[in-house]
């Protein structure tokens, strides 16, 4: 079902990994069991197996993959373990559907517009089971001009601003409406982790705009909400992949499972691509899916990004197969990460400045709390930057 070249040197238990990441439906369910089958003849080391799951985020997948491939035989402490993972992935899609549905209530009687993205609402989409995708938060989005409204519904007894976040003043709250996505809540009773948007990383103002203009009304568990746009969809699946490199599989099953529903519109996200200058985002998730999981490309024009088929490709497929979370590391190797990626950015959104890559390089919100200036002298904060980031690494 994947790409030998890529696989045949990686282990079995790294074969089993990619090959139960994802869901498949007909006619690539066939596929998809037979990959498994190799991947288990071939006596992956279960432990590791496990260690894999819990790193890409894929425990009720991978468990329902298994379950349903008939002729192998998963060992019974691996078969625990991974049921037991499994069932810990429900519950929490449960707890997070219950947290989801309350904040949406509280924002459909102040008539705030809303969208959730990803987590159980992607996973009722793609499989029609919240729990089968894994999530470590909650996500949703409001227009911007909504943000301060909807950032006061949800504070309150059980929601509060993440410990990183602190008051500022205008200018630095401007500063970080410019350079970041999202501002974070905990749900003290449970620990969990609420992502507010605002915009995509990878998105303009304008695009922002037009895009929550294109979305199309949706019910979820009673509340009224907004759903993006097919076309839309496949540009931010393969955004948010591209944004890490795709270094998590479940990133991919979604993709893949997408994909292979015919939940995409490719050809009005190439056209919106275009626009922006992000063909090769979309390629690169498109080469990603023929490689791993030997999914079809759809008939498409030829694009600038085909030319860099294998650059758009490398990468991702190495960070697949590194077995550290990158977020986890520290020092040198966290900042090497960082470089990497970057890379990697330059290379999907080639269109991007210069001064914007630096920018988005030496931006940190910390820097208000670590030097204090007042409005007046917030113009210090850019000449200062270059010290701050290296005080920052250097604190690591």
């Amino acid at each position: 079902m994947a790409d030998r070249d890529w696989l045949q040197n990686t282990s079995p238990a790294f074969r089993l990994l990619i090959a139960t990441s994802w869901l498949a439906p007909e006619p690539w369910q066939a596929r998809q069991e037979q990959a498994i089958r190799q991947a288990v003849a071939a006596q992956p080391d279960w432990a590791k197996y496990l260690l894999l799951v819990d790193r890409h985020g894929t425990p009720a997948l991978s468990w329902a993959a298994l379950s349903r491939t008939d002729g192998i035989r998963v060992p019974e402490p691996a078969a625990q373990e991974l049921r037991r993972r499994s069932d810990a992935c429900h519950k929490k899609a449960i707890l997070y559907c219950l947290l989801l549905a309350d904040v949406l209530k509280r924002f459909n009687l102040a008539e705030i517009p809303v969208m959730p993205l990803k987590g159980q609402v992607l996973s009722f989409e793609l499989y029609g089971d919240v729990g089968l995708r894994f999530s470590r938060d909650l996500d949703i989005e409001v227009p911007i001009g909504e943000l301060d409204r909807a950032q006061a519904l949800i504070t309150g007894k059980d929601w509060q601003l993440e410990s990183t976040f602190f008051p500022m003043s205008p200018r630095q709250w401007c500063s970080l409406l410019r350079n970041e996505q999202h501002i974070d809540f905990v749900h003290a009773p449970t620990g969990t982790l609420l992502e507010l948007h605002w915009r995509f990383q990878w998105e303009t103002r304008e695009a922002t705009i037009a895009r929550w203009a294109r979305s199309v009304p949706a019910t979820w568990q009673g509340c009224r909400v907004q759903a993006m746009h097919p076309g839309d969809k496949a540009l931010y699946l393969c955004c948010h992949g591209g944004l890490h490199a795709w270094f998590r599989a479940k990133w991919l099953g979604d993709l893949a499972r997408a994909h292979s529903l015919g939940l995409l519109d490719w050809e009005a996200s190439f056209n919106r691509a275009r626009e922006s200058g992000q063909q090769r985002v979309l390629w690169a998730g498109l080469l990603l899916l023929n490689r791993v999981y030997g999914l079809s490309l759809p008939n498409l024009p030829e694009s600038p990004g085909m030319s860099q088929s294998s650059r758009l490709v490398a990468t991702p497929l190495r960070a697949l197969k590194d077995p550290d979370e990158p977020e986890h590391r520290v020092g040198p190797a966290k900042l090497r990460n960082r470089i990497r990626l970057s890379r990697y950015e330059s290379l999907l959104w080639p269109g991007k400045s210069w001064r914007t890559s630096l920018s988005d390089l030496f931006y940190g919100r910390e820097d208000f709390r670590t030097v204090r200036l007042p409005d007046s002298l917030f113009w210090v904060y850019t000449p200062l930057r270059p010290i701050l980031w290296m005080w920052r690494w250097i604190r690591l």
